[in-house]
């Protein structure tokens, strides 16, 4: 009996606020989660307990669980300021910008030295002069912190520095409607959808269409003579090599997708080629389309935008560092996870920690996995694993696995992978931009 007591009062001892936020900087959210959990029942009236809870479902990638957890803590007196932070990263995730707005608000007051506050409100700054002060605020007590979180504030303390209060990926031509041919990419080097933008001066520029992409991202070669203005140097988190690569951030003078044209879009650059065989120049993200309905006929090979439907339809998605996420599941997995949508990649890619709850997944060998930055460390290829979201599924070919576990930390979120070409290739995909809806259907015969 004395010893049960003693394991109990240990056990309830490690329970604690703090103990559940060492998990989650530990990458041990599951433990967290469970943890959380039991404390929030324990305590019910503890504010900072039930805070913790929406906290660790956020790093787990329960977004929206994470946002039913929080919402009651918030419209408490006296809320503590993480949970007013984090739930409003719940409602930037969900496209709720302006709710998102008001609580970080509201955490930034009730904590102005908390640098877990400081770094998580600066990314939605209303100014890059106001974004960059928080950051400083933030590397002044950031001593003993993630590095790749304060390289990631250094590089974007240069950017906003680089560019002021500019405005970027400015509208000089708008139409209503766009249709465009997509190429298809084939070869040995993998596959995928190709659209070719101009630059000034009428010169092209051939673009994988890649959902998985944060924004535009090119070789230097194919835009140094054609209006690229240079701005700073960054740190990219990649996939590939090291994890780290060193990019160029710049201007340039025009863009223009059809009649969609833009002036100062900003683009990241690399000197290393994106395809070994030259037959494109870079990635393009959707985030530059925003405001259309995207259609993207993955079987015929068209892009379309239009304006948004009045109702909105299809399934949601979350934006979280610029990243499209979405809840797909592994047939036999023991449950969902959220999914990078990701049109850039040829083949889908799981993580190591989701992996192991699919029974039937069965390794394969090393895999050569090139990503942004390199090739991806320790890759490897997986039978046996069945991909589903929506009406699309994975056509029993082998996937890529590979530790997701820094990507994941970065972002926030718990990725369990990315859903690639092979689950994609075929099928209509539409994304609503405005009210982050995505659908996906097969082809109309």
């Amino acid at each position: 009996m004395t010893a049960l007591v003693l394991w109990c009062a240990t056990e309830l001892a490690a329970a604690n606020p703090g103990h559940v936020r060492d998990l989650i900087e530990a990458d041990r959210w599951r433990e967290a989660v469970e943890e959380a959990r039991a404390l929030a029942l324990s305590a019910p009236d503890d504010l900072d307990a039930r805070a913790c809870l929406g906290e660790s479902l956020y790093r787990a990638g329960r977004i929206d669980e994470a946002g039913a957890a929080l919402l009651p803590v918030v419209e408490q007196t006296g809320a503590p300021a993480r949970a007013l932070a984090q739930l409003g990263l719940v409602r930037a995730a969900q496209g709720r910008d302006d709710e998102a707005g008001a609580l970080l608000d509201r955490a930034l007051a009730a904590a102005p030295e908390d640098r877990w506050v400081l770094y998580r409100v600066s990314g939605a700054a209303r100014t890059r002069a106001e974004g960059t002060r928080l950051l400083r605020e933030y590397l002044a007590r950031s001593a003993g912190d993630d590095p790749d979180r304060i390289e990631g504030a250094k590089g974007t303390i240069r950017l906003y520095d680089a560019l002021g209060e500019r405005k970027v990926w400015v509208a000089s031509s708008r139409p209503e409607r766009v249709e465009l041919p997509l190429s298809p990419l084939v070869g040995t080097a993998g596959r995928g959808w190709i659209v070719e933008a101009r630059l000034a001066g009428n010169k092209k520029l051939r673009l994988l269409l890649d959902t998985g992409s944060t924004g535009l991202f090119v070789v230097e070669r194919a835009v140094k003579k054609a209006g690229l203005s240079p701005l700073a140097e960054e740190t990219v988190f990649a996939g590939g090599g090291s994890g780290r690569a060193k990019s160029a951030r710049g201007l340039l003078s025009s863009l223009a997708i059809g009649g969609l044209v833009f002036r100062d879009a900003l683009v990241t650059t690399t000197r290393d080629e994106f395809d070994p065989q030259g037959r494109f120049h870079g990635v393009l993200g959707v985030s530059s389309l925003a405001g259309y309905m995207v259609t993207l006929d993955l079987d015929r090979g068209r892009l379309v935008l239009e304006p948004p439907p009045s109702e909105p339809a299809g399934e949601p998605y979350w934006s979280v560092g610029g990243q499209m996420l979405v809840r797909a599941t592994a047939a036999g997995a023991a449950e969902d996870g959220l999914f990078l949508f990701d049109t850039g990649a040829s083949r889908s890619m799981i993580a190591t920690s989701y992996a192991s709850m699919i029974p039937s997944a069965a390794a394969s060998g090393p895999a050569t996995v090139r990503t942004y930055g390199g090739n991806v460390s320790g890759a490897d290829a997986l039978r046996g694993v069945t991909l589903r979201f929506l009406a699309a599924s994975s056509r029993g070919e082998p996937v890529h696995r590979s530790d997701l576990t820094r990507r994941s930390r970065l972002g926030g979120v718990e990725i369990a992978g990315f859903l690639g070409l092979d689950v994609l290739d075929g099928t209509i995909v539409r994304i609503d931009t405005s009210r982050q809806r995505v659908s996906v259907s097969g082809p109309a015969r």
